[in-house]
């Protein structure tokens, strides 16, 4: 396993295994925008009209998994819940919807992106299509992207590998050749067992504990990763 040993990026080794990659497959919350304040928020304002708000740790169990399942976990913790699943998931949405202008765009992830050109391009989500439909408009992602997985366009989402075998799949090209961008656990497990190379982003994990799940690497921001994994400086 190939691991990032500073924050700095001066003692990379430029993994071997990079060298047979064909594309690149990207979450989206977490890695590409920092839209986890907001859904942690909407977590919490949802658990407190349902019955008492999370704890730190509830909230972060949630981290990767699709809305439905999202849904279903507010079931099982509140079993007394009247509301459906359904109704549960249109009312984390609309309150994703009515704060989304607080999300930002990570530092450094279109610089990455456009430094990319040598790829093929892929997005896998847990998102609703929705959600993923308003972050693509709100920061011109679109044009990045060959292939667009969201939690709507699977059976089983995060940590099961279906979410990165259909982006591989919709891409063209074996998970083997593909590498891997997450920042939670779920989605390092999901890219592992799918058969890709992960990158971790410690936006919402420690390093420690996205090395522990299997990532190939770990980085604190696209700017070491980009140094860590092509062995150049930002400019």
């Amino acid at each position: 396993m190939d691991i990032l040993k500073s924050e700095t990026g001066s003692n990379h080794v430029q993994p071997e295994w990079l060298n047979a990659c064909q594309a690149i497959i990207f979450d989206l919350d977490g890695v590409l925008i920092n839209s986890e304040p907001v859904h942690e928020f909407t977590l919490l304002k949802l658990s407190s009209e349902f019955g008492r708000p999370f704890t730190q740790q509830e909230i972060l169990s949630f981290k990767g998994f699709p809305e439905k399942t999202t849904a279903h976990r507010f079931k099982e913790i509140f079993p007394d819940l009247k509301a459906t699943e359904e109704e549960i998931i249109e009312k984390r949405l609309e309150l994703l919807k009515k704060n989304f202008h607080l999300v930002q765009i990570m530092d450094g992830a279109i610089q990455f992106l456009r430094r990319c050109g040598a790829y093929r391009l892929g997005l896998a989500t847990s998102a609703d299509r929705r959600i993923q439909e308003l972050a693509f408009r709100t920061f011109a992602l679109d044009p990045f992207f060959e292939a667009v997985i969201t939690g709507n366009d699977v059976r089983k989402g995060k940590p099961d590998p279906e979410p990165y075998s259909l982006a591989a799949n919709r891409l063209g090209v074996a998970p083997q050749v593909c590498l891997v961008i997450e920042d939670a656990v779920n989605g390092v497990l999901s890219g592992k067992a799918a058969g890709c190379r992960v990158a971790g982003l410690a936006t919402s994990f420690d390093q420690d504990v996205l090395h522990k799940a299997g990532a190939d690497l770990v980085a604190f921001n696209f700017e070491i990763l980009d140094t860590q994994l092509f062995g150049r400086e930002e400019k």
